[in-house]
């Protein structure tokens, strides 16, 4: 019995060390961003290694400015972004002063066996991963089934959300939710949401990132040093002609 005793901290101490190796969600999909000027409603963004990817709008041209909130600790920060590439489903918005979180994408695409994870925000607007599970195995292509009955609702809100899996203890993106349903009955109810997978998502991203050669962007005082942001402390129009 005393032998059972001495082992049973040991024990603990353990459990603690494997909790503290499961990396928490990472805030990288909580970026929100509206078209400068225009205002209206936030359009959700996915902060990347190569900047943030939007869900593509044919009204979007390349050069457009974005006004981007992103979290930093407990407050949040703002930052504008100029439109860089854009295709038929997304769009990179680089930003223009401000160094973002960023997500890593996954090196492949996911696994059978690996648990894919819907990256939302609870009521009180703290990052939240839900599992998920591919929409019959993607035999229908890509689509998962909604961590609640309302297909519609998860579709419309969180457009434009990263998907990730864990691997090795860090998470990577192996999508974005698109805002597509599906079903498989004619006029039935929506049972599935549509998303962009990391195939499609090559197709705007450039064949190597340099991970080495990032812009080097200026000091802010704000998020740097804490000192509030003062007019003219962050000069768009100059750090649009001299990215």
């Amino acid at each position: 019995m005393k032998r059972m005793r001495s082992a049973l901290p040991l024990l603990a101490a353990l459990t603690l060390v494997a909790a503290s190796c499961v990396a928490p969600p990472p805030p990288s999909h909580l970026t929100r961003l509206w078209i400068s000027e225009q205002g209206g409603d936030p359009i959700r963004g996915l902060a990347t290694e190569d900047g943030i990817l939007v869900l593509a709008d044919p009204s979007y041209e390349v050069g457009d400015l974005f006004d981007i909130q992103f979290p930093l600790a407990n407050s949040v920060v703002r930052d504008w972004g100029e439109l860089a590439r854009i295709n038929d489903n997304l769009g990179v918005i680089r930003p223009l002063s401000a160094r973002l979180v960023e997500g890593r994408f996954s090196e492949a695409i996911p696994h059978p066996d690996d648990q894919i994870y819907l990256a939302i925000r609870d009521d009180n607007d703290e990052p939240v991963f839900e599992p998920v599970e591919t929409w019959h195995g993607g035999e229908y292509g890509d689509f998962i089934l909604p961590p609640s009955d309302d297909a519609r609702t998860i579709a419309s809100r969180w457009a434009g959300s990263g998907l990730y899996v864990q691997r090795q203890s860090r998470w990577r993106i192996v999508g974005m939710l698109s805002g597509l349903t599906a079903t498989t009955q004619r006029g039935g109810a929506a049972e599935a949401v549509g998303y962009i997978g990391l195939r499609e998502i090559a197709r705007i991203l450039p064949e190597q990132i340099g991970y080495f050669e990032h812009d080097v962007l200026p000091l802010r005082p704000d998020f740097e040093f804490g000192v509030p942001l003062q007019e003219g402390d962050v000069d768009i129009d100059a750090l649009r002609q001299n990215p």
